[in-house]
């Protein structure tokens, strides 16, 4: 009840209030009001409240009609049908606007503009012919209608948007979001020089044709001002500039009505004024309707840009616009790799889904994550929170819920495989890009699942390890370094074996082990590359220097995972064999156990043809990688070498003994010969011979040193060995 009373008493006030701004705008001649705020204050109220306002607009309406001297027949009559057609054309507008709320905002502001701006004047001045007519019983002339319906069609473009705004920030109601669109619009805001510089000129403007005596000056002032209103539009949003720019119009009106009313200006003049600005509002709101259209197909085109079509993920560039809004953020990158290593026959649909599900997953969970994001060429899954003091805190609930989130696919379900997070505190001036980049390419980590990566600490810039290690290449600064195996059992014990390792000599005559410049390998994917070098020179030196096959066992060259699975591999081993004269039984490739294989088939079938045509095929690390004895039944193998780690500590260690042992026998039983690692003194190599290994490597028997020295000491030592035999058959 009490609201009821609130909208009658705040609907009289406003309609009685219309009726006197209204006067400002009253042609004497035909006492009519050419803007018609009454009518906008209908328009709106119905709007708004629809029947609601209906008893409040026709007890105002009652109330002036009577009170200016009218008969109560006549203001009855009046009253019950002034507001029947704003009640029903905002109706109209209303249901048309509802079944279009998911449709583009221009096509719902160019329906205001055709059903309240064009049809609703056109039917109230028919309206009005037909009232006059019947109540006065004579007909209204031809140019009263043309300026009746213009005035109208003015007031409706002018002052109801403007009264409808004003109601909305009263009421705080905007159903239709027309307020929110305006500031979605604004690409400047309150505080904005050129703003401010824009709102300034504008009010000047205002001011000096108000006050100015010359009805020129005011008109050239005031068209002026529309025309930089105009330029403001969408870059100040819609609002404002029709805040202001409706009051310049207006009072361009009131001054022509008044030197019409003087007798100052002809009709045709002043029906030319009406015609000319009545162009203009048009011109306005048709750039005005342009320009949301134009915002919304860009901001569509944004979206579509920045969503991922696979899982509907926001992308990295909108990573950028969400971040920059806060000071401080905590970046935060959970690597899914591990976990889709394990799945490989997911497929793009099954992976979908899997980040979808853990997504979905993260926003029930945490409040603090409301968006994820899909970073660009990494298997992972991107989020930002507010930076605090109890980031940690959160990031252990985060790693917790990881613990216990379920992929539900095709029946089945599974958990992630050791679920990591990466993390990083960014600022607004920071190359955001750059920051996930430094946490996507971050290597496996073991031990904690939260991982916090100083980003200044990366100080070369991505490009410039790329240059630097390109630069590598072209130069040849990699050297062939090897380490000699010594034989602990069996024949062939003068034979020598040796495995080829790779040193990076920099140009300061620095020389880098693979731990210094292998990540940056790995980061590039130049690890078929850097293979392909390593045989190359290998095949190379080996041919300069080896004057006698016999004297070498087996020479050992290391393949990673990635070229083990490459398609070409064993052509091109057998093209450089060819080209250099290497017999292939003297080569054995190691194939690491800790790195899991990319293409484990085609690695099958390589290893196969090289097993073929002589070559040796061993597997390092044997005991600590992602198959261990289960790539003894599926990999073609001759030799397995033994994890340094189960082999250091063999002489105070019995676990490690019996670890030691029970491999040396798996091996001998599968016809395999074994070379065990870390031997680092003689109580080692005594303990694996009576173990049954096969071969020692380790400082304890040879230290890593330049290939290119050995084999030339090796050569040497042969050769003065063959001279003494000579030597001694001569004498005897």
């Amino acid at each position: 009840m009490s609201a009821m009373l609130f909208l009658t008493l705040g609907v009289t006030l406003s309609i009685f209030a219309g009726f006197a701004l209204s006067q400002m705008f009253v042609i004497q001649k035909d006492a009519f009001q050419l803007i018609s705020v009454v009518s906008s204050v209908m328009i709106v109220s119905c709007l708004r409240y629809q029947w609601r306002a209906l008893p409040a607009i026709i007890l105002s309406l009652l109330a002036y009609y009577i009170g200016t001297g009218r008969s109560l027949e006549h203001a009855l009559l009046y009253a019950l049908t002034v507001p029947l057609l704003p009640f029903v054309f905002s109706s109209l507008f209303h249901y048309l606007n509802n079944r279009s709320l998911h449709q583009p905002a221009a096509q719902r502001i160019s329906l205001f503009f055709v059903i309240v701006g064009c049809l609703f004047p056109f039917a109230n001045t028919i309206k009005m012919m037909l009232v006059n007519t019947f109540v006065d019983g004579r007909f209204l002339s031809a140019d009263f209608l043309f300026y009746a319906t213009l005035g109208n069609y003015l007031t409706q473009l002018l002052v109801t948007p403007i009264l409808y705004v004003m109601v909305s920030l009263i009421t705080d109601t905007d159903t239709q979001s027309y307020l929110a669109l305006d500031k979605r619009l604004r690409v400047s805001n309150s505080r904005c020089r050129e703003y401010l510089a824009w709102l300034a000129s504008c009010v000047i403007l205002f001011i000096a044709a108000a006050l100015s005596s010359s009805s020129f000056m005011l008109n050239s002032l005031s068209f002026f001002a529309v025309l930089l209103v105009v330029i403001g539009l969408a870059k100040h949003g819609l609002i404002r500039p029709l805040f202001v720019g409706s009051p310049f119009i207006l009072l361009v009106i009131h001054d022509g009505i008044s030197h019409y009313n003087a007798d100052r200006i002809y009709a045709d003049q002043f029906y030319g004024l009406l015609v000319i600005i009545a162009v203009l509002t048009t011109l306005a709101y048709l750039l005005g309707g342009y320009s949301v259209k134009l915002f919304e197909m860009t901001q569509r085109q944004i979206r579509s840009e920045r969503i991922d079509p696979y899982t509907g993920l926001s992308n990295i560039a909108q990573l950028k616009e969400d971040i920059s809004h806060q000071s401080y953020s905590l970046l935060i990158y959970l690597d899914l790799t591990p976990t889709l290593s394990m799945l490989t026959d997911l497929g793009h649909e099954g992976k979908s889904q899997l980040i979808m599900q853990l997504s979905e997953f993260l926003y029930s969970r945490n409040e603090s994550i409301n968006r994820c994001y899909r970073p660009p060429f990494s298997t992972g899954l991107l989020s930002f929170t507010h930076y605090s003091d109890v980031a940690e805190q959160e990031l252990q609930e985060v790693v917790e819920y990881l613990e216990s989130f379920q992929f539900y696919w095709r029946g089945t379900s599974v958990a992630l495989v050791s679920p990591t997070v990466y993390c990083s505190v960014v600022n607004q001036g920071q190359d955001i890009e750059k920051v996930v980049s430094i946490l996507c390419d971050q290597p496996p980590q073991s031990g904690s699942s939260i991982h916090w990566v100083n980003v200044q600490s990366f100080e070369m810039d991505r490009v410039d390890k790329l240059n630097h290690i390109q630069q590598v290449f072209k130069r040849e600064q990699f050297e062939l370094f090897c380490q000699p195996y010594m034989r602990l059992s069996g024949p062939e014990e003068s034979k020598q074996s040796f495995e080829v390792l790779l040193r990076l000599k920099e140009q300061d005559g620095k020389v880098l082990p693979p731990s210094a410049f292998f990540p940056l390998i790995n980061q590039f994917g130049l690890e078929i590359k850097l293979d392909h070098w390593v045989i190359l020179n290998t095949f190379r030196m080996l041919s300069d220097k080896v004057k006698n096959w016999d004297t070498i066992g087996h020479c050992a060259i290391n393949l990673t995972a990635k070229t083990l699975s490459a398609e070409n591999l064993a052509s091109r081993i057998i093209e450089s064999a060819n080209s250099f004269d290497i017999p292939l039984d003297k080569i054995c490739f190691e194939i690491t156990e800790s790195s899991a294989l990319i293409n484990e088939q085609q690695a099958i079938e390589t290893l196969n043809l090289l097993r073929k045509l002589g070559c040796k095929i061993a597997i390092d690390d044997f005991g600590t990688g992602y198959a261990s004895f289960a790539y003894l039944r599926r990999l073609p193998l001759d030799i397995l070498k033994i994890e340094g780690a189960f082999v250091r500590e063999i002489t105070e260690s019995e676990t490690d003994r019996l670890i030691v042992s029970s491999i040396a026998t798996v091996a001998k039983e599968m016809h395999l010969e074994t070379v065990a690692e870390f031997v680092e003194t003689p109580a080692h190599s005594l303990i694996l011979r009576d173990l049954g290994i096969d071969f020692a490597q380790g400082y304890g028997v040879a230290k890593p040193l330049p290939m290119n020295a050995y084999l030339n000491t090796l050569f040497e030592i042969e050769e003065q060995r063959q001279h003494l035999t000579r030597s001694e058959a001569v004498t005897l």
